[in-house]
């Protein structure tokens, strides 16, 4: 796919740039001092809303310049707006069960109270997708209360929605509401997604015109649409109409050989309700595209 010219927007854009101009200021590389000085500044904000703010945006970007994210790159925005808008969240627990067993089980210390520490499952994810102007990278973690937080940076703006948030946002009709819906969906979403269908994951960043004061450190991978989400006759258009549905964890001792893999269940209507499981048929890819 010859990617040539399409703008992909840029996460934690303002950090980098910050960072950039402090390099010409400095005359200096050193990241370790940057992060030392802006950290300081973090905790020197009149509030603590705005301590912790401005501290998440400067440890998305330092875990960022360590390689930490893995920098997913959206061959189509209509798989980003499938994914945010279209995917229905009916199996969530079926889901955090798989992300229990396969992500990165991790010890961190309170921020603020380095006494306190607490262990959960995290992914980090920057995106960059073609035609959009907004950055955005965030981090999923699974608590140990088996409850989702999903910690994210969109630009100049910060913040974290956590499941029950989620729960309360299904039902408001507002903006806000909305967008706490949707986000918090499409985290979800995506990490199903990979999973689901890894022969839709490539590694590399496209080619595009793209300029950044920055190149990013951590991995790199295309994410392409799986026909088994296009609706029949459509695969190969240009702008793919997609078929709703949701994924499940197929958990029960029922499935045998495929107990434990994610599935996605696509609904048709003919002549009555009817539902069409799909499912990638290349599961040895998944180990190869492990995500942290």
């Amino acid at each position: 796919m010859n990617n040539t010219g399409i703008k992909y927007s840029i996460p934690l854009r303002s950090m980098w740039e910050r960072f950039h101009d402090w390099t010409v200021r400095m005359h200096s590389q050193d990241a370790g001092k940057f992060y030392d000085i802006a950290y300081r500044y973090a905790l020197s904000r009149p509030t603590q809303v705005e301590q912790q703010a401005a501290a998440l945006q400067l440890n998305f970007w330092h875990k960022d310049y360590k390689g930490e994210f893995l920098h997913v790159w959206f061959e189509q925005k209509e798989l980003y707006d499938f994914l945010q808008n279209e995917v229905a969240l009916k199996e969530l627990e079926s889901i955090k069960k798989y992300l229990s067993v396969n992500g990165d089980h991790l010890t961190e210390r309170d921020l603020y109270d380095p006494s306190i520490s607490y262990n959960y499952v995290r992914h980090d994810i920057a995106l960059h997708v073609p035609y959009l102007e907004e950055g955005y990278a965030f981090s999923f973690c699974l608590m140990p209360d088996n409850t989702i937080a999903v910690f994210f940076a969109d630009d100049d703006d910060v913040g974290q929605i956590h499941e029950s948030e989620y729960i309360i946002a299904k039902s408001r009709k507002d903006e806000d509401g909305k967008a706490v819906e949707r986000n918090f969906r499409f985290a979800v979403n995506l990490l199903a997604y990979m999973e689901c269908f890894p022969e839709c994951i490539r590694k590399g960043v496209p080619t595009s015109n793209n300029e950044t004061a920055y190149q990013t450190k951590g991995r790199n991978v295309r994410l392409g649409t799986s026909e088994k989400v296009l609706e029949d006759g459509q695969t190969g258009a240009k702008r793919p109409h997609m078929r709703k549905g949701y994924f499940k964890c197929l958990s029960s001792d029922f499935y045998k050989n495929k107990r434990g893999q994610i599935i996605f269940v696509r609904e048709t209507m003919v002549k009555g309700k009817s539902k069409t499981v799909d499912m990638s048929d290349d599961k040895c890819k998944i180990d190869e595209f492990k995500y942290k």
